[in-house]
């Protein structure tokens, strides 16, 4: 409970905004984007290639799609990094490999976020259900605040 007297004026000069480009991600950046107006706060948008971009073929043969995922990631992050800097704001934006939940807790704490925002569904399906959610787990495992937002 805040102490009276006591200045408990709670502000954000970073929004952490963690994406994997679903819809649930795209409503967390339009929460994060209408905080980080509301605080004149920098907004730090990541995206967390998880590590299995390779698949084999029928030959046997190991086909490599990290160079694909970060090309197609990195032109994703660099639309939405417009669309919020058309709106006024300050955005670093940061393209991470890994695993997605480390990651944003990882840059959260180098950024010094005071605020992370993540959808609570992504385009993890099954994952979800034999691991958790990655919102989950930032949830509980966050040295900051973190705000999730349901889906539609």
């Amino acid at each position: 409970m805040p102490q009276k007297g006591k200045n408990t004026a709670i502000t954000f000069k970073k929004i952490l905004v963690g994406t994997d480009f679903s819809d649930y991600s795209d409503r967390a950046v339009e929460y994060a984007a209408v905080l980080a107006k509301k605080f004149n706060a920098r907004v730090v948008l990541l995206h967390v290639i998880e590590s299995f971009s390779y698949s084999v073929t029928d030959s046997m043969t190991v086909v490599g799609h990290d160079q694909a995922l970060s090309a197609t990631a990195a032109a994703l992050l660099e639309n939405i990094q417009n669309g919020l800097e058309e709106q006024g704001l300050s955005i670093d934006r940061f393209l991470e490999h890994g695993t997605a939940y480390k990651a944003i807790i990882n840059k959260a704490e180098d950024e010094a976020a005071d605020l992370i925002v993540v959808g609570t569904h992504g385009r993890t399906g099954m994952e979800h259900l034999l691991l958790g959610g990655v919102a989950e787990k930032v949830g509980r495992l966050a040295t900051c605040p973190v705000l999730t937002i349901p889906g539609k």
